[in-house]
């Protein structure tokens, strides 16, 4: 079985900016914070606006998306999206461009 930081892309820490945003109404930034660090996870963690999730069409938990460095969404993949091949492969293109 992989790690947590196999799975998601700990690989690519120095080619992609990452940010784990919390939705959850009841867990808080220490929360989430503690859930980052037991995990062992290098990446921060932030806490959505209200209007946040609204204006990027979040609706589910888990989604995924990539931002490009001119503020649009290159990439959106809901929860239950994808084996680590095939996360390997979308970190590869998000990080070749």
């Amino acid at each position: 079985m992989r790690s947590v930081k196999e799975q998601i892309g700990a690989d690519y820490d120095d080619r992609i900016a990452f940010y784990l945003v919390g939705t959850a109404p009841y867990e808080d930034i220490e929360q989430l914070e503690a859930d980052r660090a037991k995990k062992g996870l290098s990446w921060p963690v932030a806490y959505p606006d209200s209007d946040m999730l609204a204006t990027l069409n979040i609706s589910s938990q888990a989604s995924k998306i990539a931002i490009g460095q001119d503020g649009t969404i290159t990439h959106r993949y809901r929860v239950g999206r994808g084996d680590h091949d095939s996360w390997r492969d979308l970190f590869e293109d998000i990080a070749a461009n």
